[in-house]
């Protein structure tokens, strides 16, 4: 048995376009390929949801993400923007934690 019969990848981009979050045909290809870790939920869950908020007024603060290149940022933002724009992506978000429906 080959290595290729037991697992399969998908190509790797190497360089994720934010543009790329607006196009429908993208949307589902960056959420299904974004693996969050349980480190970077709690991050989000903690950190980012509550600034991301229009419903009720409160000061809400710009978001500054940090990192190296190649770690994700970009991948990261497009597919809060994703589910920012259609919450029926959260179900296809790869981490065990994160809560499926909106409160």
């Amino acid at each position: 048995m080959k290595y290729s019969q037991l697992i399969s990848f998908n190509p790797i981009t190497t360089v994720i376009q934010l543009t790329d979050a607006n196009k429908t045909s993208e949307e589902e290809k960056l959420v299904r390929s974004y693996v969050m870790s349980d480190d970077m939920e709690k991050r989000i869950a903690d950190n980012m949801i509550g600034q991301l908020q229009f419903e009720e007024f409160n000061d809400n603060k710009g978001i500054l993400l940090v990192g190296n290149y190649g770690t994700g940022k970009s991948h990261l933002m497009s597919l809060i923007s994703a589910v920012a724009h259609d919450a029926g992506y959260l179900s296809m978000v790869q981490n065990k934690n994160l809560p499926r429906t909106r409160k």
